[in-house]
């Protein structure tokens, strides 16, 4: 009997949770993004390795980290995350944090959904201050509607693409852009990437 109920228990708490193939997120992404970029599939590629990469397609993926740092302001570089498990149900991950530096302390970032996005960017968390970019609470980032997802990565493509980005909000971006960076995805075709779908 106490087996059935840790079953059911588990059950509900992954239920929200939905694992997308390669192919259709790449059929989503083509119907909700905008992409005017040169080589707009190449990028729309790189998007959906990152996804795979970050959260395994995992739409309720949820993952802690230390405060990313811009390439340029000279406090190291990214860390990879490794692994592991923690709490609700969810994946998650650590990164190795960086050297203590007593003069400054570093905040945690958590990152939610498919595509890994922070509470700190692009919606608000009851943990932290949030430019909340996106206008969404972070659980809209880890249920099964991918639509808001997509709609908040078109926000971020729209910020960074921005001809005169807000100073203060193009510093945040690149603080996320670093810390979900994969250096794999860089390369990525989508002629071969894509040639499954």
């Amino acid at each position: 009997m106490l087996a059935v109920v840790v079953v059911l228990i588990l059950a509900a708490g992954l239920s929200d949770a939905v694992i997308l193939s390669k192919c259709e997120l790449k059929q989503q992404l083509e119907t909700g993004l905008n992409l005017t970029l040169p080589n707009y599939t190449d990028v729309l590629a790189q998007i959906v390795c990152h996804a795979q990469l970050s959260s395994g397609f995992n739409t309720n993926t949820i993952k802690t980290i230390p405060e990313p740092k811009e390439p340029n302001s000279g406090h190291g570089s990214r860390h990879r995350r490794s692994p592991g498990g923690k709490g609700n149900g969810r994946p998650s991950s650590k990164v190795t944090p960086p050297p203590h530096d007593s003069s400054e302390e570093n905040e945690v970032w958590t990152l939610y959904g498919l595509f890994q996005l922070s509470d700190h960017v692009v919606c608000s968390s009851t943990q932290s201050k949030a430019l909340n970019l996106c206008g969404l609470t972070c659980n809209k980032l880890i249920d099964d509607d991918t639509s808001d997802d997509i709609k908040c990565v078109q926000t971020l493509i729209n910020a960074v693409t921005a001809p005169i980005p807000d100073p203060k909000t193009a510093k945040h971006i690149n603080e996320m852009l670093v810390l979900i960076h994969q250096p794999e995805c860089i390369t990525v075709k989508a002629t071969s990437y894509f040639a499954n779908c």
